[in-house]
């Protein structure tokens, strides 16, 4: 299956789409779950049932969770279901998400690190790299998002590296607020077979699986 891990409706402040609106789109790009992680936005009944019709009518599978903005970077979460203070420290937010049997994934850590029309030489990439690459949020997190689709491909690559070099699992995503940015990366898990979130998790933390580029 692949699934786009990361995507943002009019739920965030900074996003013009409308859950249909990605569900849509990412189907006629070939993408076959879609996953909506707002800012520090949690689903309520209503918008869940809303979400099972949508997922329906379209024939897409849509997941849901949250992106945490941390001290240290932000964290995109399943297993939540709401916003609890104190969240904005890794070691907090990873006992509630750890409390729930969830999952986290390291979303766009270029950020803070690698302005999008940044040079520098290779000594300062590898500076910048060896410090990232100390940074405790490596603890908590089950994957990194390598390829995210609002990133430049430096920026990607340097993702992409930090990977490498930690031996962490990665994932690509769209990461999309306009329609421009629907379909442009995601990841290809291995089973085909992931009906909910809680399945989705699992895999995240078990399974197999890959950046995909959609483009």
């Amino acid at each position: 299956m692949i699934i786009d891990l990361h995507c943002h409706s009019i739920y965030s402040d900074d996003s013009l789409l409308t859950i249909e609106n990605i569900a849509k789109l990412s189907k006629n790009k070939g993408i076959d779950g879609i996953c909506i992680t707002d800012h520090e936005s949690f689903v309520d009944q209503h918008l869940l049932d809303e979400i099972v019709l949508i997922s329906q009518k379209i024939n897409i599978k849509i997941f849901i969770g949250a992106e945490i903005n941390t001290d240290i970077g932000h964290i995109i979460t399943f297993g939540i279901n709401e916003y609890k203070f104190g969240m904005h420290r890794i070691e907090f937010l990873y006992d509630e998400v750890n409390k729930n049997k969830g999952a986290l994934i390291w979303a766009h850590p270029y950020r803070r690190v690698i302005n999008e029309n940044e040079k520098m030489t290779k000594e300062e990439f590898q500076n910048r790299l060896e410090l990232i690459s100390k940074s405790k949020v490596l603890e908590y997190i089950d994957a990194i998002e390598v390829n995210n689709g609002r990133g430049t491909d430096f920026q990607n690559h340097f993702s992409k590296k930090l990977a490498e070099k930690t031996k962490s699992t990665m994932v690509g995503s769209s990461d999309c607020h306009l329609t421009k940015d629907v379909g442009t990366w995601a990841t290809e898990f291995g089973s085909d077979d992931i009906k909910d979130t809680t399945d989705l998790i699992y895999q995240i933390k078990f399974g197999k699986y890959n950046p995909v580029s959609l483009l």
